[in-house]
């Protein structure tokens, strides 16, 4: 049985290169938005810095002389440091509180949390996580300037290691 003979067709080989060309724009395309386009780390923590300090300056003019908040944080720490408490500043005079009494890890109720964190201490401690080059991820609020959230993750790990909320935050006349 004879073979028929089947001619070559001239865009043959322009399909090939077409094909290459596709596969070669796809696999750089791809390959400069999984490896190459990294932000700029300095500029990252530049615009971090600027943002906290915009705020603390914020918050040091505009802070009230009596206000309240609540504190609410998740860290690898003793179970009274991660129960929710109430912070009440009056006229300088700050005191913290939970709202409910808590067992301590000795066993006794206590009303009062050992290591309360105010606003300033949780501004020092963006300051340093970003000196120390912790990864910072940190929300403002508006009209006060004070950290309404900051989360903060080792390098290599997924999960956040750290996390304040400052809640509810009312002017007490």
């Amino acid at each position: 049985m004879a073979k028929k003979y089947q001619p070559k067709s001239k865009y043959e080989l322009t399909t090939h290169i077409a094909v290459v060309l596709l596969l070669l724009i796809l696999f750089l395309s791809v390959s400069y938005f999984l490896f190459l386009a990294k932000p700029d780390e300095q500029a990252r923590l530049l615009e971090l810095e600027s943002r906290l300090q915009s705020s603390r300056t914020l918050w040091q003019t505009r802070r009230p002389e009596r206000f309240r908040y609540v504190v609410d944080r998740n860290c690898d720490c003793s179970a009274e440091d991660e129960m929710r408490f109430i912070v009440s500043v009056f006229d300088g005079q700050r005191a913290a509180e939970y709202p409910i009494p808590v067992e301590s890890s000795t066993g006794i109720m206590i009303t009062v949390p050992p290591n309360p964190l105010w606003i300033d201490d949780i501004f020092e401690l963006v300051a340093r996580a970003i000196e120390a080059g912790v990864k910072v991820d940190v929300r403002y609020h508006g009209r006060y300037g004070f950290p309404e959230y900051v989360e903060l993750t080792q390098e290599g790990m997924n999960a956040p290691t750290e996390q304040y909320e400052i809640r509810d935050f009312e002017i007490i006349q």
